[in-house]
């Protein structure tokens, strides 16, 4: 992945116009061996990234790490604010590092159209 670019299996590129406040739902499959330092790496950006600016919520937990399966929840004020995230330097890196040790990815886009509480 180049700098600057969208991480791979992302929707973003081509996108529709802006809709309000949207999800980045999905799993990455990462080599179990590189386990611990994806995990590891998340640890030293989830901070900063929970306090951009859009940012509403963002969580990568493992889901099972011998298979390296990782869930990926997040949401974010509108697709400006995810696509001003994709292209800082500290995620821009964290791709860059990680790509060549993703299998799979089922991350996508979904827009937030009718937030509401769950019915209890």
């Amino acid at each position: 992945m180049d700098g600057g670019s969208i991480p791979p299996g992302s929707t973003i590129e081509g996108s529709r116009k802006e809709s309000g406040m949207i999800f980045v739902a999905g799993t990455i499959s990462v080599d179990p061996a590189q386990a611990e330092a994806f995990e590891q790496a998340v640890k030293a950006m989830v901070g900063g990234v929970r306090m951009e600016d859009g940012c509403l919520h963002y969580s990568l937990l493992f889901e099972d790490r011998a298979a390296g399966l990782v869930n990926v929840v997040e949401m974010w004020r509108d697709e400006t604010a995810l696509k001003v995230h994709l292209k800082l330097p500290v995620i821009v890196n964290f791709f860059n590092r990680f790509s060549p040790h993703i299998r799979a990815m089922t991350v996508q886009v979904y827009d937030a159209l009718n937030p509401r509480p769950v019915p209890m």
